[in-house]
């Protein structure tokens, strides 16, 4: 109980006794401070010092768990990082006497212990050594990233820009360039050219997260660029230096400009319409950005910048904007797009990530859909007017029982003549749907070991039993070929040696006789 409210209960006891002390009766003393007459009777036969000393000034309520503080206290401080769950888990694991409680009741006890003994909760990092790295040469370095954020627009709708951002190492001079569409390689490319010309110069490294609008693959050092890349930096001559996968701590200072621009300039900032947010963007480079002093180097950029320029490369280009005309859009990991309240279907396989895009072109009431690489035409539908339809077409679906006819059709031409192999297949089918097709593998793969005779005895003995299971099948076939005395045919395949093991503490498989006392007994 807090200091505030045994205060407040003095005070009322008090209150009580004052007001009986001036004649009045329960009943009345009742009406004035809204206290039931049985509580007002447990006030007045109490001195100062009983009422103190009693449950209604100072009540403790006892909890289930307080038993078990010191054991979860000294995990806690241990394992800070450990959850309420994997406490409530550890309690069942050493003490069998623990109380039947909910995982609320842990959560609030745990919570309660940390706030008591100062035992914060820390996430479980493992310690990475750091070093304060040397400032490198004028003109030599440049870091780039891109970022997104949501922005509020006049009308109080939601939209989302994307940004690319590039800083100079050493005088952390920046350029920032907003999209209203993701960032493709092509307009990765202009961004670039934009910022070069910013800079009035080319740096002669930058340093890039291992992004694929840039790296085709990585190759252990042998870089594959994109080809729209590769262009930029052979007509440039700077070179592109990849961090690790996973590493963003080798690139800090422009993942530290990213967030100075998400919540510096874009927190707060009402969208209106792209061209003014980049006309906005260069006036916060110049006061702001690039116009205070840095906190990491005590400078000014605009004033390293004048020192930095003239150890740029020359840069005599032109920066032109990429031309799409079409509108992309993100494909949805079941293979379709969101467009206008409604859901229409591309091919299945064309999702091949979450960064994999489509142009959209609407014309003469009709949605067309092109590929972002190849520009070939994926899909048309007609428009709907309604919401939240699948438009689709049947073609882009999987017809799996197609292909698992034709592969049944020719498991089948390979087995003998039989009614009995047909109807053992259909009921196989049903009994074993999810696993029909394993099923299929496995009896082509092992049928051609035994003679016609033996394979449609087989198969009538084990629609007989009711034993619908492929190995099951070659496990009663075996035997009837060892009565019968055919010997086993052999099955002509390329094989590769096995390894050498030692097969001396191997244990064989060993089949459930019961199988065998259906068919044979």
């Amino acid at each position: 109980m807090t200091e505030t409210s045994k205060l407040k209960k003095y005070l009322m006891w008090n209150k009580v006794n004052e007001l009986f002390l001036s004649g009045l009766n329960k009943t009345q003393i009742g009406q004035c401070v809204d206290l039931h007459r049985q509580t007002i009777s447990k006030y007045l036969s109490m001195t100062e010092e009983d009422f103190i000393a009693s449950a209604s000034y100072d009540r403790h309520y006892g909890h289930k768990l307080d038993s078990y503080e010191s054991y979860v206290v000294s995990e806690l401080r241990r394992w800070p990082f450990l959850s309420a769950p994997q406490i409530h888990d550890r309690l069942k694991e050493h003490f069998s006497d623990l109380p039947l409680v909910t995982p609320k009741t842990v959560f609030n006890f745990v919570n309660r212990l940390r706030l008591t003994h100062n035992l914060p909760k820390e996430s479980e990092k493992s310690i990475r050594p750091y070093e304060k790295q040397p400032e490198t040469a004028y003109g030599l370095y440049a870091q780039c990233d891109f970022g997104e954020r949501w922005m509020r627009t006049s009308d109080g709708q939601s939209c989302k820009v994307y940004f690319f951002a590039m800083s100079l190492s050493r005088s952390r001079y920046k350029f920032i360039y907003f999209s209203r569409t993701p960032f493709t390689t092509a307009l990765a490319v202009y961004a670039h050219e934009l910022g070069f010309k910013y800079f009035r110069g080319v740096p002669h490294k930058i340093v890039y997260d291992q992004d694929k609008l840039f790296l085709v693959k990585e190759n252990l050092g042998d870089l594959m660029l994109t080809s729209g890349f590769r262009a930029l930096v052979r007509e440039h001559g700077f070179e592109a230096v990849f961090c690790h996968k996973s590493d963003p701590q080798s690139k800090g200072k422009i993942e530290n400009v990213v967030k100075y621009v998400k919540y510096n300039f874009l927190r707060c900032r009402e969208f209106t319409h792209i061209d003014l947010l980049n006309k906005e963007v260069l006036g916060w480079l110049e006061r702001t950005a690039n116009g205070t002093e840095h906190h990491g180097i005590r400078r000014v950029p605009t004033e390293e910048f004048e020192i930095e320029k003239p150890y740029l490369m020359p840069y005599n280009g032109v920066p032109k904007a990429p031309v799409e005309n079409l509108a992309p859009h993100h494909v949805r990991k079941d293979n379709v797009i969101n467009y206008r309240g409604n859901y229409y279907t591309v091919p299945t396989g064309t999702y091949r990530g979450h960064q994999t895009l489509v142009y959209l072109e609407e014309k003469d009431g009709r949605l067309y859909i092109y590929s972002h690489e190849t520009g070939k035409r994926l899909a048309d539908h007609e428009l709907s007017s309604n919401k939240g339809r699948l438009i689709s077409n049947t073609s882009h679906r999987r017809d799996r029982e197609a292909s698992l006819d034709d592969y049944e059709a020719s498991v089948r031409k390979e087995l003998p003549e039989s009614a009995a192999i047909d109807a053992y297949l259909s009921r196989l089918r049903v009994h074993k749907a999810r696993n029909y097709r394993d099923n299929l593998q496995f009896i082509a793969r092992r049928h051609k070991a035994y003679s016609e005779g033996i394979l449609s005895e087989a198969f009538s003995k084990c629609l007989e039993a009711g034993v619908f299971n492929g190995c099951s099948l070659m496990e009663v076939a075996e035997p009837l070929r060892i009565q019968s005395g055919e010997s086993l045919i052999e099955l002509r395949q390329e094989t590769t040696p096995l390894p050498q093991v030692d097969t001396c503490a191997m244990l064989p498989d060993k089949t459930d006789i019961s199988t065998f006392n259906t068919l044979f007994v």
